[in-house]
């Protein structure tokens, strides 16, 4: 029985990891060689996309990993045998179901023994998957799972990594998984005088710390709009678009900025915020957009842009047609479901049309071949 799982497990693994990389088929992870390739690991990663995050660990991991994932959706019929077949261990958290809080304690211990099996395990500290851009409070059930491990003399590594996403929804974007410094649980606990709590505490405090350093993180929401102008009016020099993920780097370095300079200098950036506030404005009222060529070109270079442009559009026109009326059908079915089946917010969008669209997609084909 345990073989015939295991093969599941491993065929269901490789299923999804290919499909998750035909929706995200750029996937740059900088770093990798900091994930330990034996041996027990911890990895302790942000949470933006649901169900699609452990998919992207995994792929980054390049190991088998088993997950903590929140414990009502092991009731759902098919996805909880998916999900154990898996490995993954269920986690009891009071939000779900106040009454089974205290089984938390059985989750915790799951995870010190996979460790303990010198397999990975890979968990999200923030508790919840989330909109908001950047990290959300980092909880101690990954820093309470190291402890426990360490203190059992498991040689256990803590691997912080950030999960960062272009366009989570959009089909064919780009994914960008920075892998932090490895942490030794022993040696922490050592550090911290072997005083279980206090270490604990700390080693919260700190995967807090390094999770905001790798993932694209402003330390103030309310200025997100204002990055996303920042992102159009400052796009990626060369050297970035080179990468896979460059506009992902851009982003990253243009929050970093910020969160700086509104630090540092606050009186100073809340007055660049306003003239991009006005730019934008005034740009709306003309009908344009803040990236419109228009604006940020002149000269030859905007005359060339757009002359050639019209040229372009009709020279791809007729294909263009022929693939949209060709996938017209699926594409209306998948667009007329995935709102009647996703949760509210963005977080569940792109598993909602991946897990609809496979399905629809490949029974249109299957018709079109066979009519």
């Amino acid at each position: 029985m345990a073989g015939s799982s295991r093969w599941l497990g491993n065929l269901l693994r490789w299923i999804v990891r290919r499909s998750v990389r035909l929706y995200y088929p750029s996937i740059e992870v900088s770093d990798g060689d900091r994930i330990p390739q034996e041996g027990p690991v911890l990895l302790a990663a942000n949470h933006p996309n649901s169900l699609l995050d452990p998919v992207v660990v995994g792929i980054a991991a390049r190991r088998p990993v088993r997950f903590l994932a929140k414990a009502p959706l092991f009731e759902v019929p098919v996805l909880g045998r998916m999900m154990k077949a898996l490995g993954m261990v269920p986690a009891y958290r009071g939000c779900d179901d106040s009454t089974q809080v205290r089984r938390n304690i059985e989750s915790l211990e799951a995870g010190a023994n996979i460790l303990a099996a010198n397999e990975v395990l890979g968990i999200f500290p923030e508790g919840k998957t989330h909109d908001e851009p950047g990290i959300e409070q980092v909880r101690s059930g990954a820093a309470r799972i190291a402890m426990q491990a360490a203190e059992a003399g498991t040689p256990a590594k803590i691997v912080p990594l950030a999960l960062n996403y272009e366009d989570k929804t959009r089909f064919r974007s780009s994914v960008w998984v920075r892998v932090g410094e490895p942490i030794d649980a022993q040696a922490w606990l050592g550090k911290h005088g072997n005083d279980t709590r206090h270490a604990m505490r700390e080693l919260t405090r700190e995967l807090d710390r390094r999770l905001k350093d790798l993932a694209v993180h402003l330390e103030e929401p309310a200025w997100l709009a204002i990055e996303q102008d920042l992102e159009q009016l400052a796009p990626a020099p060369k050297e970035l678009r080179a990468w896979p993920a460059g506009k992902v780097r851009q982003r990253k370095r243009v929050a970093d900025a910020m969160n700086f300079f509104l630090a540092a200098n606050r009186a100073r950036a809340e007055g660049i915020g306003a003239r991009i506030v006005r730019h934008r404005e005034r740009a709306a009222a003309a009908g344009l957009r803040i990236d419109s060529p228009i604006l940020n070109r002149q000269g030859l270079q905007l005359f060339g842009r757009m002359l050639w442009k019209p040229f372009w559009v009709l020279f791809w026109l007729p294909l263009a047609l022929l693939g949209t009326l060709h996938h017209l059908v699926p594409f209306l079915v998948v667009r007329a479901i995935v709102p009647r089946i996703q949760t509210p917010g963005q977080t569940t969008v792109s598993l909602a049309r991946l897990g609809l669209g496979l399905p629809v997609y490949a029974a249109w084909y299957a018709f079109m071949i066979w009519w």
